[in-house]
């Protein structure tokens, strides 16, 4: 029983962390992905702009790798959506874990129920593509958390990364729903954040004349 209460209460004790780190990767992706779309804009006479926006794009990208790779960590001594699921899989923590959340919060009242939760956790969690994940392990490695004398050879397209920041958005609003965490989270932030440094970054840029003369 103690057993069962420890990995029950391994989920519940983690959840907020681990919905922290999340919301600080997806703000570090989708201000990176916002900061793409200003790059890709048609030069200009003043284009001395881009290499310092391409710095604060790379860094961006940089961070939500790195905070991808430790939030599908999958050794078992850390915290990570690896641990949490290895503990959904096994049936007596589950009834361990509805049973604490019962008796915190009550019975089970509102859609989703707890039981749908679990089983869209674990299907959400069979999306990842672990051949990607294991280039962006490579890239962490080798490219962002130490450096090596082995050379770097993997690596993740910008759309292979998306993909793995919005699977790891969906575990967390699962997560935070499920715990019935307060910490601040939202399926949205992505675009939001993306949309944020679009607005805010791109105000700041200087316009070519030609594109003086189309505004209104």
């Amino acid at each position: 029983m103690m057993a069962l209460q420890s990995d029950a209460g391994f989920i519940l004790a983690n959840a907020d962390r681990l919905i922290t780190v999340a919301s600080r990767c997806v703000f570090s992706f989708g201000s990176g992905d916002g900061l793409n779309d200003l790059l890709l804009l048609p030069d200009d006479p003043h284009g001395e702009w881009r290499q310092s926006i391409a710095v604060l794009h790379r860094d961006a990208l940089m961070m939500a790798a790195l905070r991808v790779s430790i939030l599908l960590d999958r050794d078992d001594q850390m915290v990570s959506f690896q641990a949490v699921h290895r503990l959904l899989k096994d049936p007596t923590v589950v009834t361990g874990l509805l049973q604490t959340l019962e008796d915190r919060h009550g019975s089970d009242v509102l859609p989703s129920s707890r039981t749908e939760l679990i089983e869209e956790f674990r299907q959400t969690y069979q999306k990842i593509d672990w051949k990607v994940h294991g280039r962006l392990v490579h890239l962490r490695n080798l490219g962002i958390a130490h450096l090596t004398p082995e050379e770097m050879k993997k690596s993740v397209t910008m759309s292979e990364l998306r993909t793995l920041v919005e699977i790891v958005s969906r575990l967390t609003a699962i997560l935070q729903h499920l715990c019935q965490s307060q910490m601040a989270f939202n399926a949205h932030m992505l675009e939001e954040y993306r949309d944020l440094a679009k607005k805010v970054i791109g105000k700041s840029l200087p316009r070519s004349r030609k594109q003086d003369d189309r505004d209104p």
